[in-house]
């Protein structure tokens, strides 16, 4: 029999779930997030997104190859860790000008993802409920670049 854990904050039984998605899973998974995100989940704080061609990923696929301009809706190109800029908080500042975080496209949904409640993470990666939303798009973008939920 194995040992139960317990949880510190409620002292009830812990159960622990792991998921390990398919290439296919991840690619739509990324897909979902990224174009739900740019067409309304991150638009109240996103002033701009584009792919970062000074990033030293990107030079090595310029020399193998991949010369084609990615696209940051496709789950395929996005799986490719697209080198990305993001430019935020120009609202802020009064030179209108944006702050600008740079992350890679497949990392960014893959630790937003991790960094999110259990509760939302469990039903984000069951295949049969899977439902993201603007509002989980968001937060996964967020914490995906940032660390946390900087923009309420």
């Amino acid at each position: 029999m194995n040992k139960v854990e317990f949880s510190a904050v409620t002292g009830l039984p812990r159960i622990l779930i792991q998921c390990n998605p398919s290439w296919d899973q991840w690619t739509d998974l990324c897909e979902a997030v990224w174009v739900t995100a740019l067409e309304g989940g991150c638009n109240y704080w996103m002033d701009r997104i584009e792919v970062n061609r000074n990033h030293d990923a990107w030079k090595t696929r310029l020399a193998l190859g991949f010369v084609d301009g990615p696209d940051i809706k496709k789950g395929s190109h996005l799986m490719k860790n697209i080198p990305l800029k993001v430019y935020h908080n120009a609202d802020d500042w009064e030179s209108g000008e944006s702050e600008i975080t740079e992350g890679l496209s497949f990392d960014i949904v893959a630790v937003g993802i991790n960094n999110l409640p259990p509760e939302i993470k469990l039903s984000i990666m069951n295949p049969y409920t899977c439902d993201i939303d603007a509002e989980i798009a968001d937060q996964i973008v967020q914490t995906g670049l940032f660390g946390s939920v900087v923009y309420g």
